[in-house]
This record gives structure tokens, C-alpha cells and sequence, in this order.
């Protein structure tokens, strides 16, 4: 289970402390680094009141539901901290149960492997390897069943439909459809908002009260939208474990290349302040400075953008 740093670093010696800890601690803390900004709340508030449509109420059953977005839109954090949250998979006084499962999909996947990925997402070794896909689906069913499964979130959901054969294609609409006739649990698909387009003509969803998503978008370079991603900026600063506060920290110029570099994406600022974080630590700096996003933007950045970056704080 994957354990997130949410907490900032508030005084200076909580920095200072940070800052000696060893490389592998000072790593994990900023590659598992995580702040609610108003994106995150609103996907992790979704999942929630699509995993219980009544508060303090029972689970949702039979529902087929869309969290969408474009790559690197936070929406796989959103759901890993999500699955964390709820109740640790594991014996209770009723046995065996795995409410939450949050497995991802990938272009190679198959009905039949993405049966078996569900099956071992709930402790299940592996399926016989002679049968037929439906009877792997079947036997996914009944250990779902079991297991008392209340939600399965199945991760870059667009590589089910995509550039796929018309049999693969109608496997994963009836494995779908067979997960939601359980009445037991709601699938939540995840992924870009190319997943609408095609689940949106599937007929078996008008009876189950359509396609309910949410479509998460990067905070916008005006007006509020800049001033969270601003503040966003600095709430990752807080939690990083270095001695001083970084360039990240309240410079407008600095939040303006990290957005245009970006696009506002919060997959994409992470990736860049990692990297960042990286070249500072193995510089000995007391923070990232200019100088070190400038170092990383010039090797990840995209093919065909000449701007200059971080030239200017």
C-alpha cells in the first residue's frame, strides 16, 4: 500500500531535520510527495460520492462511471490515495474482503489478462491456465463476490477501447457489463476523456442511469486558476526535505515557465520538480534553485518547444 508525504515541513528545524535524513528517506518523501490542490479534491470527491452516492449510507452497486482527463492529469494519484484510504484489504470477523481494487490497464491488455489482473488484485496466486476467457471471467465474478468488492477502478481505461480489434473490444464492453450485473459493486473507468466517446454508445448503460463522470482539467495561467497553481507551487515546496524554501516559493516568474512548460498538468510539474529535486541534492544545494529547473527543463523538455525556461526569478 502505497504511503503518501502529505505533511509540510513548518519550521526550520522540521527543514533542517528533513534535510539530514538519509538520500533513500529524502527520496521517497518527495517521489511520494502530495497536496490537495482544488483538482485532487474534486477527483478524490467524486470517486467518494460515486463509491457511496449517499453519505453514511451503503455502497453504490451496478453503476459504470468515468473519472477523465488528459495524460499526466493527477487522476492515477487521485485513486491510489483513494484505495489507501479506505479499509485495508484483509480478514475481518466475516472473513476474507477487498473493498477497494484500483488496477491499470496498458495497450497489451486482454479480456483475459485483465481477468487475471483483477483476480490477483484481490490475493487470488492466478487462474488455471487452460480455460476459456469467459470461464476466467466467471471465476473473476465469483471471487469478487466473495471478497466483497464494493468498487473496481480500472486505471488508464482508454487502452481497453482504443486501436483495438471489434473481439477485444466486445470482451472488455461484456466484462464490463458482467462486473456491473453483479449488483454488488460499480466499476469506475479512468482515463483520458477519449473513454466517453466510446463507452457513451454502449446501450446497456441508459438502464443503469447513464455514464456519471467528472473531468478533471489543469488550473488555467489567469486570473484564480493561476493564483491556486501559484499556491500549489508553494505547497509542494513545503514538503520538500531540504534546509531552506526553494525558488518554487512565491516568485511569479518561476510559477509562469513552470506552467508554460507544464501546461498546468500536475503529473507533468511533478516529474519536473523530482528531476529538479534530483540535480539539487546531488549538488549539495540547501533548495532547488533556478539553476537546477533550468537543468531539468532543457532534458525533459518537449519536442518542438524552443522557449527558454527559468532564465528569470
Amino acid at each position: 500500500m502505497t504511503k503518501f508525504h502529505e505533511n509540510p515541513l513548518r519550521t526550520p528545524e522540521e527543514r533542517l531535520a528533513a534535510a539530514a535524513m538519509t538520500v533513500p528517506e529524502r527520496q521517497a518523501m518527495i517521489e511520494r510527495l502530495l497536496y490537495k490542490y482544488p483538482v485532487f479534491k474534486k477527483g478524490e470527491k467524486f470517486i467518494r460520492g460515486f463509491h457511496f452516492p449517499f453519505e453514511g449510507g451503503s455502497h453504490g452497486t451496478g453503476k459504470i462511471g468515468g473519472l477523465l482527463g488528459s495524460s499526466r492529469a493527477g487522476k492515477s494519484t487521485i485513486c491510489a490515495y483513494y484505495a489507501a484510504g479506505v479499509d485495508k484489504p484483509g480478514p475481518d470477523e466475516d472473513g476474507e474482503r477487498y473493498p477497494v481494487l484500483h488496477v491499470t490497464a496498458t495497450d497489451q491488455t486482454t479480456p483475459s489478462s485483465l481477468a487475471d489482473t483483477i483476480a490477483s488484485a484481490t490475493g487470488m496466486r492466478s487462474l488455471p491456465a487452460k480455460i476459456k476467457t469467459q470461464a476466467r471471467m466467471n471465476m473473476v465474478l465469483d471471487r469478487l463476490r466473495q471478497m466483497r468488492t464494493e468498487l473496481v477502478i480500472l486505471d488508464d481505461a482508454q487502452f481497453l477501447f482504443l486501436g483495438r480489434t471489434r473481439s477485444y473490444l466486445s470482451g472488455f464492453q461484456s466484462f464490463l457489463k458482467q462486473l456491473a450485473d453483479l449488483g454488488t459493486l460499480n466499476v469506475l473507468l479512468v482515463g483520458e476523456e477519449s473513454v466517453h466517446d466510446v463507452i457513451a454508445g454502449v446501450d446497456y448503460l441508459e438502464g443503469r442511469g447513464g455514464f456519471k463522470r467528472e473531468v478533471l482539467k489543469p488550473l488555467g495561467d489567469a486570473g484564480q486558476e493561476f493564483d491556486d497553481f501559484r499556491l500549489l507551487l508553494s505547497k509542494i515546496d513545503a514538503r520538500l526535505p531540504f534546509k531552506e524554501a526553494s525558488i518554487l516559493h512565491g516568485s511569479s516568474a518561476v510559477a509562469a515557465d513552470v506552467h508554460a512548460f507544464t501546461g498546468g498538468s500536475i503529473g507533468r510539474v511533478m516529474n519536473l520538480v523530482r528531476d529538479a529535486a534530483a540535480i539539487a541534492m546531488n549538488d549539495g544545494a540547501s533548495c532547488i534553485m533556478l539553476d537546477h529547473l533550468r537543468r531539468s527543463s532543457e532534458t525533459l523538455v518537449r519536442l518542438g518547444d524552443t522557449r527558454n525556461y527559468f532564465r528569470r526569478a
